[in-house]
């Protein structure tokens, strides 16, 4: 039978430090805790979105970085939210977070609280932690906020104070509510190792970021090379021109914890990238059915005119009157009448011998 000893940390910081010293957590690096960055208070509080493996499988080195990753951001001062599971690097990153004595809050969808607990009601036989929400969320301290907004469970004055734990708990038949609630105020969003649910996560707000719907900033810890296909996907789409942004403008990959915190610090000094939109001709080729190289043939007089009537619109914007207007728009009618004739005309001649 084995005992556990308490083990203090040497004076001297060049003798290594076992990985339990001063974590909490066997899965903190001593080398994490003991870094400056960890150490030090960021200049402004940041709301850190999560997303990783909820397998009870999950590989020792994606766990270990989740951890960090949590512990960081409590050490720097940040919130780190994330989907609360017990297992994989959900679970990692709140041991770790929590470990560091920071604010978390989770987001669970109402379908995994055991028989649809009220949790109001049954939160002394620990509703939320057999519905799959982690330990560290099984405090009375814990705020309770339902799908609607309500505040269900609130810590009392005694119980008060201290790190946030906070539970949100989703609605729906399906985990778009959860998806929306984990990114809602988020100042930057980091994507640890997972599996299709953690894959859905970030491709969505991958997408919403090349079309201009968010500007949270994005960042994979690619642990051994683990988010390398994503990256090689990513380039392919930009050379075979199939998205707006560049790549690193979409996601970018870091290979460590640390390395992850601090993008998403920095990223905070940008606005994200800017959408530029294509005009006129450009716009019309690439953007709808007119610019198929089936019809591009037939179509780029009509194009042209287009983008003629739309400059010399734009040029004279202030000096053409209601008239001119609507002889403008006649005029255009008509293009569009005439080019639908013809290409419907070829359409039908074409199957003659």
């Amino acid at each position: 039978m084995s005992s556990t000893k308490e083990t203090k940390a040497p004076s001297d910081p060049s003798v290594d430090m076992p990985a339990t010293i001063e974590s909490g957590s066997s899965l903190v690096n001593s080398t994490v805790v003991r870094s400056s960055f960890s150490q030090e208070r960021a200049e402004k509080p940041l709301r850190v979105c999560c997303y990783g493996s909820s397998s009870a499988e999950t590989p020792l080195t994606y766990l270990q970085s989740a951890a960090e990753v949590g512990y960081i951001l409590a050490k720097r001062g940040h919130t780190c939210v994330n989907g609360a599971g017990t297992f994989g690097c959900m679970a990692a990153m709140n041991q770790g977070a929590a470990a560091g004595d920071g604010h978390i809050v989770g987001v669970i969808h109402k379908m995994w609280l055991v028989d649809g607990a009220d949790v109001e009601k049954q939160w002394g036989i620990k509703a939320l932690r057999d519905g799959g929400a982690h330990s560290v969320f099984d405090t009375p301290s814990t705020v309770i906020i339902e799908a609607n907004g309500e505040r269900v469970h609130e810590p009392s004055g005694k119980e008060g104070g201290g790190p946030v734990r906070e539970m949100r708990i989703a609605g729906g038949k399906d985990l778009q509510e959860r998806k929306k609630l984990l990114v809602e105020g988020a100042d930057a969003l980091i994507v640890l190792p997972g599996g299709p649910g953690t894959w859905d996560e970030l491709w969505e707000m991958a997408c919403a970021r090349n079309i201009g719907l968010t500007k949270i900033p994005i960042v994979c810890v690619n642990i051994d090379g683990y988010y390398e296909p994503f990256r090689q996907m990513l380039d392919r789409a930009d050379k075979d021109k199939l998205i707006k942004l560049k790549p690193e403008e979409i996601v970018h990959f870091v290979n460590s914890a640390e390395e992850a915190v601090q993008w998403c610090e920095e990223a905070q000094h940008h606005n994200g990238p800017s959408i530029v939109l294509k005009k006129r001709e450009e716009a019309l080729r690439s953007q709808s059915v007119l610019g198929s190289p089936i019809v591009e043939s037939q179509n780029s007089f009509f194009v042209r005119s287009l983008s003629m009537i739309s400059d010399w619109t734009e040029d004279n914007e202030q000096s053409i009157t209601d008239w001119s207007k609507i002889g403008l728009t006649l005029c255009a009618g008509l293009a569009i009448g005439f080019f639908l004739s013809e290409t419907r005309h070829n359409k039908y001649t074409s199957f003659k011998y």
